[in-house]
């Protein structure tokens, strides 16, 4: 149970093993001492006690069970093809509730937190983004009763960057509100249906382009969100195929508030300055860009020594703060021979919208396509969605595109987890075997380890639950639980083998002594986990929730428990008798092969 955890603990630090640091570091303190009590105080406790009735009578429930349970069993093992027949039949159905399961890794169910962005369409001032701000803020504020929102938090610089962050009223009252005798507002609405709602009632803006954020369609949690990189040279190629692929990603019902990710455009002044006229009037280009240079921005000087430190020095053209592009026609070059030709003269002037910020992948400009997720879709259903639409587009020439982002966190969680899931099987395989002294038994077991992977994904299936990163994590914790049953089931059978019981007597005996105690620590693991099946607990408040992990392990532990009370004992004695076949015919072929002479016989002969 504990060994599982060693891969992530010990990997790489990511999100994926803090999130399973903290799970590993409790749920090991929790065995140890756990183990310590069970070893020193429940035997002392259990010497002063009184012995407890026998439990020989065949009255109750609990009784009956067992001996239905025994004529089961001795009906499996007399027909053990039947039996096996019968777990591969229950492999290959639970396939199907596999493959219906949705995945999405780093889902995050809706907090009580929605996220706000605006993409303003132009450069505006400190003040008209204020004005912005608050008009949607002033908006919200007058139905603060209507959204039930409890909270409205916004930022804006004059970059242009920009949000509103709204927290909405406690679906529970909190502790402090229940000592008050305080209770929640009846009918609170789901994040999601607030923010349809706000969606559907906000006025459209002039200056901006108003959305939700959140890797999930949803406020809270990552904010990876969806990110298609398109890759190229040319700028302006990129944005052409950008807003093409946005105009047609819009479309999709698997996606929403489809963008580009260029940052907020600014209008800026493009000064290109022609060679050909340039050099009639005897000026070469880098002459002409560096008179623009001086007179739109300064030049530098010598720092100026002082005591306290150098101050930088600029030496710039009187007025260029207040610069305008009808003032480019009053600048002039001064040719050799004394005469000024006017800069417009030279150049061509052009204001044109451009982008905040440039990224770049790899050596190569990049532009982000990002969109939100509408309620109910997963990550991978609007990755299907997007590379239908490109699969249909052709790109130019030296032009490509590649997933990141949530895709990227997503495959790069799977295949790490994938990795970390196959090492902790074979640690826990490892474990056994030393303390078996058996590669047998050890082999049984581990079958029940895919049985409760299988109940997983039955419990998920039936309840509509996503796998997501805590649902790995609960596989996790169900490796190193659901072999226990095994480990107490196998180590009595052994041990009335040892006493001289014939196998299927041991095996039937065995499983019907050890059902008990199976049952009481299956169903004590579940009913524990029942409150986070159904609580909305989550990591940081509005990080990935709980009980996908706790119906993963409430599920895994419940099938695991049933089929191999029912297969495990089959699967040990086919095993066995394996294990006999290879033993007489190992003896069998040393006793045919040709004795073994020594040298000295062979020198002598």
């Amino acid at each position: 149970s504990i060994i599982v955890f060693l891969p992530n603990l010990f990997g790489t630090k990511n999100e994926i093993s803090i999130y399973l640091g903290e799970v590993a570091i409790t749920i090991t303190i929790a065995l140890l001492s756990s183990w310590l009590v069970a070893v020193s105080l429940i035997p002392m406790i259990s010497a002063r006690l009184k012995t407890p009735p026998s439990l020989g009578s065949k009255i109750g429930f609990l009784p009956w069970l067992k001996e239905r349970y025994g004529r089961v069993l001795r009906w499996t093992l007399a027909h053990r093809g039947k039996a096996i027949l019968g777990i591969m039949a229950i492999v290959l159905v639970s396939f199907v509730p596999a493959y219906l399961t949705k995945f999405d890794m780093f889902k995050n169910d809706a907090g009580r937190q929605i996220n706000m962005y605006y993409n303003f369409k132009g450069a505006y001032s400190l003040g008209q983004i204020s004005d912005e701000v608050k008009r949607v803020e002033d908006f919200l504020d007058a139905r603060r009763k209507h959204y039930q929102i409890k909270q409205i938090y916004s930022f804006f610089d004059e970059s242009g960057d920009a949000g509103t962050y709204l927290t909405l009223n406690d679906p529970h009252p909190s502790l402090f509100d229940r000592l008050l005798l305080r209770k929640s507002e009846p009918g609170l609405m789901p994040s999601e249906q607030v923010e349809e709602m706000i969606r559907k009632d906000l006025p459209k803006s002039a200056r901006a382009t108003i959305g939700f954020q959140g890797d999930n369609g949803n406020g809270g949690g990552s904010d990876q969100g969806i990110q298609l990189y398109i890759n190229g040279d040319s700028t302006a190629t990129l944005t052409d195929i950008a807003n093409n692929l946005v105009g047609i990603l819009s479309t999709r019902k698997e996606l929403r508030d489809v963008r580009v990710d260029i940052g907020d455009e600014n209008s800026e002044l493009a000064v290109s300055v022609n060679r050909d006229r340039a050099a009639a009037y005897g000026f070469s280009a880098q002459e002409v860009a560096n008179y623009i240079g001086i007179a739109l921005r300064g030049t530098p000087l010598h720092e100026f020594r002082t005591p306290g430190g150098d101050v930088p020095v600029w030496a710039r053209f009187a007025g260029s703060e207040r610069f305008r592009i009808e003032d480019m026609s009053s600048l002039t070059l001064r040719r050799k021979d004394g005469s000024a030709i006017p800069l417009l003269a030279v150049v061509d002037v052009a204001v044109r919208k451009g982008a905040s910020q440039i990224s770049r992948q790899n050596r190569q400009t990049t532009l982000a396509i990002k969109a939100n997720l509408p309620p109910g879709v997963t990550m991978d259903q609007a990755r299907k969605a997007m590379e239908d639409v490109l699969a249909n587009t052709t790109m130019p020439a030296g032009y490509r595109y590649n997933f990141g982002g949530g895709f990227q966190q997503n495959d790069d969680a799977g295949a790490q987890m994938g990795d970390n899931m196959l090492i902790a099987l074979f640690l826990v395989y490892l474990v056994m075997a030393a303390l078996f002294e058996s590669l047998l038994l050890p082999s049984a077991i581990i079958s029940s380890i895919l049985f409760s992977a299988l109940g997983m994904f039955w419990l998920f299936w039936i309840t509509g639950t996503t796998f997501t990163i805590m649902a790995a994590i609960g596989i996790l914790v169900l490796m190193g639980v659901v072999v226990n049953n095994g480990i107490v089931l196998f180590e009595h059978i052994n041990s009335l083998r040892r006493r001289g019981l014939d196998r299927t007597e041991a095996l039937v005996e065995g499983c019907k002594e050890r059902l008990r105690p199976i049952l009481m620590t299956m169903g004590t693991a579940i009913v524990g986990m029942l409150p986070l099946c159904i609580g909305g607990t989550q990591i940081g408040g509005d990080g990935p929730a709980y009980y996908p992990m706790a119906r993963a392990i409430a599920g895994g532990l419940a099938f695991s428990t049933v089929v191999s009370l029912m297969f495990l004992p089959t699967i040990y004695a086919t095993l066995d008798d394996m294990r006999s076949w290879t033993v007489v015919h190992i003896r069998r072929a040393r006793e045919r092969a040709p004795l073994r002479r020594e040298p000295k016989q062979l020198a002598a002969e």
